[in-house]
């Protein structure tokens, strides 16, 4: 890239030795030549693996701000920055699209596992740029320049408790990485074990029946689970340009729960009778999952057009056994025969022994997707861009299930052939006399048309707006419309039925044991979705540092597949024919397949910030200017761009000054003081804090014509967590120097309530605040500790502490008393929790 200034001479020699560096140029010119007049041709390389784009990423992290984070993978580092990388049309599915060296990659899992030290630079972009690479712009773009070289091993080892105790939780992993110029290795194999939690380790108050019998025993709040993945990936580039990656991974989880005792109804002299029985011990149900993936990247050029392929296969086994109680007739009838007690504690052949029900789901999927995207055409105002793509997928659902003895199989398939085309314009960009008059303006488009094989034609389409007036306040705007079918996982499902679940009867005011039916429905519908995102972001220049963010939603969706809600008074005059009642009235079972809501329409609100700084970073100049400033009068844009550093045009605003991110931060000649530690970190510290909040304006359902409209706002609800919130809070924030540093992050949300049936039965949700801290040590940066113990060099410690203040959700009636099934250990077992991390680099 080639950039003319015209500069005065101090200028010229100031900037030019600041930012490249060369201190020998004073050496050999001890007085100013007369440049006055001339024109100064500057030449820099784009850094290897950046976006080429004029879309100015959102943030920029260095290698010194993804260590203040004490990450230990990429998914690690993006947890902790998912304030900044979140978008979504209110609908909470905001995960971004991550690339690698500018890159699409076949899946997410092909990053996750990376160690941060082997990244260079993390680039996180706003949702325009999703159009580039075949996606709406919906979602933003987080961009990883991996070192051109590196090799590392890594080992970590964790373990935490929760401070109620009952439960232990131990993690060993292990990362091998190796980065060349041409190819990347990467293997991760990870190993987690879960002990179980208890009824009666959290002092659950049982039913009577269940206090007889030490229910609370026989009965998980969180079930022991062990979890096996293997995670591996490959990546190499060829001499034409084009490149490959290949991943696969496979995982492998097994849980047991326990779910109580046998039980029944017996009749004694006429009298109802309903006990538990010891006999067989407890109910119990295992799920094993075995789950394999791989995918293919394939990326080139084709002139000046760049194409993509993508191809991904993922197999997933789930097979569950539930135990349930068995025959009690031939019990009953010895009862009334007056040959058997009642009361006895083992019966013999007379009580049947318990009935295993049996489900398997295998779920494939093969997704292939095509893409290339290039310049269309040039305007006055700058280059349209446009991406095709065209993919075809196919997903096979296959289940059996046993319940009561009786089999019962399914199979469901999908093809889904796709093609759609998004674009670009610019209106004022380059044309300068109409940017310097209204900023620069772009317009954005997208559309397209799934053919699905048991759904028919789904179209979905988007259009958007992006001003910016000035430099740094950006206002956006989108509309998008869109036409999904339910997953085949919603539609075919094997049905599994759970026993004894503790839920709470809004209709009598009353905590019950119900059996739970779950599994799919075959006659949802498809889904019409219409959003509607205004967003305004910005980055004043007089505070470095500083993004203001608000942004507003409005979502409407009708014919909506949801999981069954919570069962009110409203939710069962809706679906009578899912609820089962016994003569009394009292409720025995729930059938909680999903079901269709009419139409379901929010509006929200958000809006916030993040202010982060560095400190103590001396910057590197020639002699005669200490930290190397820039010249009086120069501005940040005529600095050319050091070597692999981002041109000015595509850093954001505010940023402009800061050290190249793979630069030696303050780095003078030859490395010494202000250059690199001898651990190989920039110097300094970093500090950041974000805070955000979100008013939810309007949260309503209609499940059919002529059923009263549910607002979630206003004592209805869909989940056991009570309606929507209408104020939600998020706070993060970070602090790191001398290989020292913690960080928090807390949210908060408002109080709700549920309108019950009868007087008391209503209930009142508290509000609810959880607050998470970590705090880490780097041991190499700690002095002459990792000489001393040579075992400590590359190791790290870290303390992770979650919920704090031990804050639970407190449920209560109209009378002011916990219902049995919302006490303190079924709303949350965990509580509070902490957990030790070693980590060590080999």
């Amino acid at each position: 890239m080639i950039s003319k200034f015209s500069f005065s001479t101090a200028a010229s020699v100031f900037i030019l030795c600041n930012v490249i560096g060369t201190t020998a140029l004073y050496a050999q010119n001890t007085e100013e030549p007369d440049y006055s007049g001339e024109e100064i041709v500057v030449i820099g390389a784009d850094m290897r693996g950046a976006v080429i784009t004029e879309v100015p990423p959102v943030i920029e992290l260095s290698e010194a701000d993804i260590a203040s984070f004490g990450a230990s993978s990429v998914e690690d580092l993006l947890d902790a920055i998912s304030s900044q990388t979140s978008s979504s049309r209110g609908r909470g599915s905001g995960r971004p699209i991550v690339l690698i060296n500018g890159q699409r990659t076949s899946g997410f899992r092909e990053i996750r596992d990376l160690p941060p030290e082997a990244i260079r630079t993390v680039q996180v972009f706003p949702e325009e740029l999703a159009l580039q690479y075949g996606y709406r712009p919906d979602q933003r773009v987080i961009n990883f320049i991996l070192k051109d070289n590196y090799t590392g091993f890594s080992g970590e080892l964790e373990y935490g408790v929760p401070t109620r105790g009952g439960r232990a939780s131990s993690e060993v992993e292990t990362t091998f990485t190796q980065i060349g110029e041409n190819s990347r290795l990467n293997i991760n194999l990870e190993w987690q074990n879960n002990s179980e939690i208890t009824e009666s380790e959290r002092d659950i108050i049982q039913v009577a029946a269940g206090d007889l019998v030490n229910l609370g025993d026989f009965r998980t709040l969180a079930a022991p689970s062990d979890n096996v993945e293997l995670n591996a990936n490959y990546s190499r580039t060829f001499g034409n340009g084009m490149s490959l990656s290949l991943n696969g991974d496979y995982i492998y989880d097994k849980s047991r729960s326990l779910l109580g005792l046998p039980s029944g109804n017996l009749t004694v002299a006429g009298d109802p009778l309903f006990r538990y029985f010891e006999q067989y011990g407890p109910l119990r149900r295992t799920q094993e999952t075995n789950t394999a993936q791989a995918g293919l990247t394939l990326n080139g050029r084709l002139s000046d057009w760049r194409w993509t392929l993508t191809s991904d296969y993922t197999r997933e086994q789930v097979d569950t056994t539930t135990n349930r109680s068995g025959d009690i007739s031939a019990l009953q009838a010895a009862i009334d025969a007056g040959t058997a007690d009642p009361l006895a504690a083992d019966f013999g052949s007379l009580l049947g022994v318990l009935v295993t029900d049996e489900a398997r789901s295998i779920d494939q999927t093969i997704t292939n997707l095509a893409t290339i995207s290039g310049s269309l055409l040039n305007l006055p105002s700058g280059t349209v861009t446009t991406t095709l793509r065209g993919g075809y997928n196919r997903e096979d659902l296959d289940g059996r299930d046993s319940t009561g003895g009786i089999i019962t199989n399914s199979s469901l398939g999908r093809d889904d052939l796709n093609i759609g085309v998004n674009i670009d314009i610019p209106l004022a960009d380059e044309n300068i006399d109409v940017s310097e008059a209204i900023g620069k303006l772009s317009i954005n488009g997208n559309i397209g048309y799934n053919q699905l094989s048991d759904f028919g034609g789904l179209v979905e389409f988007g259009f958007g707006l992006n001003w910016e007036p000035f430099d740094g306040f950006t206002i956006t705007a989108s509309a998008i419309g869109d036409e999904a079918a339910p997953s085949i996982a919603q539609l075919g499902d094997p049905v599994i039925i759970t026993p004894d679940v503790t839920i709470f009867d809004f209709t009598n005011g009353e905590t019950v044991l119900a059996a739970i039916t779950t599994g799919g429905n075959f006659n949802l519908p498809s889904e019409r979705q219409r959003d509607i995102k205004l967003a305004v972001n910005y980055q004043p220049e007089w505070l470095d540092g500083m993004r203001f963010l608000a942004e507003y939603f409005r979502n409407s969706s009708s014919n909506v597949a949801s999981s069954f809600p919570l069962l009110t008074p409203e939710i069962e005059a809706a679906f009578p024919g899912r609820v089962t009642r016994d003569t009394a009235g009292r409720l025995i079972a729930i059938d909680q397949r999903p079901v269709n809501y009419s139409a379901v329409n929010s509006e929200r609100l958000r809006y916030g910030f993040d202010f982060s700084k560095r400190f103590g970073v001396r910057r590197g100049g020639p002699p005669g200017r200490p930290g190397g400033g820039r010249p009086a009068g120069a501005r940040p844009a005529e600095a050319p761009p050091s070597q692999g550093e981002a041109p000015a045009s595509r850093r954001p605003p505010g940023t402009e000054g800061t050290p190249a991110p793979n630069a030696e931060a303050g780095a003078g000649p030859g490395g010494r003081p202000g250059g690199r530690r001898a651990g190989g970190r920039p110097p300094g510290g970093r500090w950041q804090f974000s805070a955000y909040h979100s008013i939810t304006l309007d949260d309503r359902i209609l499940i059919r014509p002529g059923v009263e409209e549910l607002d979630l706002l206003n004592g209805s609800a869909t989940g056991s967590t009570g309606g929507s919130p209408r104020h939600e809070f998020e706070i993060n924030g970070g602090w790191f120097n001398n290989g020292i540093g913690f960080r928090i992050n807390g949210e908060h949300q408002s109080a709700t309530r549920v309108n019950g049936g009868l007087a008391g039965s209503d209930l009142r949700f508290s509000d609810l605040t959880t607050l998470n801290l970590r705090m880490f040590i780097n041991l190499d940066d700690r002095g002459n500790l990792t000489q001393k113990f040579k075992f400590l060099k590359g190791s790290r410690i870290a303390l992770r502490i979650d919920n704090i203040f031990d804050d639970i959700q407190d449920v209560r009636d109209s009378s002011g008393l916990i219902p049995l099934s919302y006490q303190p250990g079924f709303v949350d077992p965990i509580g509070r929790y902490i957990e030790i991390d070693f980590r060590k680099r080999f």
